[in-house]
């Protein structure tokens, strides 16, 4: 199963995935675009079984839908990514509070409420996987996101620790770190990527393929990209005070008008 699957991150597993003539359940809540996803992934009878369901995970429904197709016993899941995702961008006491209960809704309760339905099964049976897919900005809070680099924290800090709680079971949490990534997920944010570098950037198919390649060797964790790995490298080493400092002070020169912040 892979959630937010119709763009970006989602979209390029789910390729990934097909091709290796892996059966699939697509989860978003553009019902329209999945099917276009799906009879691709098929490729006229000649690929894997896929199976689209419609979801809102911000929707209570559409959330318990999800998770009732996770604990079905007929056609298992044995590989969950938790991919679906967003963030809107700006001072956070500007923010409109429909939009941060919708990034805490995706990121966390529907991430934590399927990762537990899919891991109750998964060491039930003796076997199974899931991946997080967290962010670079987990690393430090990052002004003018506030809200969506505090969920990524979030995961990355469950992924670590559930990983840890899984050991002996043959049910393996894969938690993974994503820098700039070239989505959709930026303009339904509203992000201003003038402000942003514009180096270390990936493709969605890059970081699928070293997500799934991390997910193989049922590795805890992984930062993708080598730029980011650096840029990780070097956070663990530098204080956090001064991390902060840094990070606010290009916030601030990014949105001048703002200097209250």
């Amino acid at each position: 199963m892979v959630t937010g699957a119709s763009a970006g991150i989602g979209r390029a597993i789910a390729g990934r995935l097909a091709a290796a003539r892996v059966d699939l359940v697509l989860v978003a809540r553009s019902g329209d675009r999945l099917e276009e996803l799906a009879a691709e992934l098929r490729a006229d009878g000649a690929g894997p079984d896929v199976e689209v369901l419609e979801a809102d995970l911000c929707d209570p429904e559409g959330l318990a839908s999800v998770e009732q197709r996770l604990m079905a016993e007929q056609a298992p899941i044995d590989l969950l990514v938790n991919n679906a995702g967003l963030g809107y961008e700006g001072p956070f006491h500007t923010q409109h509070s429909a939009e941060v209960w919708e990034t805490i809704g995706v990121n966390v309760m529907a991430l934590v409420r399927l990762t537990h339905a899919a891991l109750g099964t998964m060491v039930d049976r003796g076997r199974g996987q899931v991946i997080l897919i967290s962010s670079m900005a987990s690393l430090q809070g990052m002004p003018m996101t506030a809200v969506y680099s505090a969920t990524k924290a979030f995961i990355t800090s469950f992924g670590e620790a559930v990983y840890e709680e899984l050991k002996g079971t043959d049910v393996v949490v894969t938690t993974v770190l994503p820098g700039l990534t070239r989505t959709e997920f930026h303009e339904r944010g509203r992000w201003n990527l003038d402000k942003w570098p514009s180096v270390g950037w990936q493709d969605a198919g890059e970081v699928a393929a070293e997500t799934l390649a991390a997910a193989a060797r049922s590795r805890p964790e992984v930062v993708t990209g080598r730029i980011n790995r650096f840029l990780a490298l070097l956070s663990g080493m530098c204080p956090r005070r001064i991390r902060r400092s840094l990070i606010g002070g290009a916030a601030r020169r990014a949105w001048p008008d703002r200097s209250s912040l």
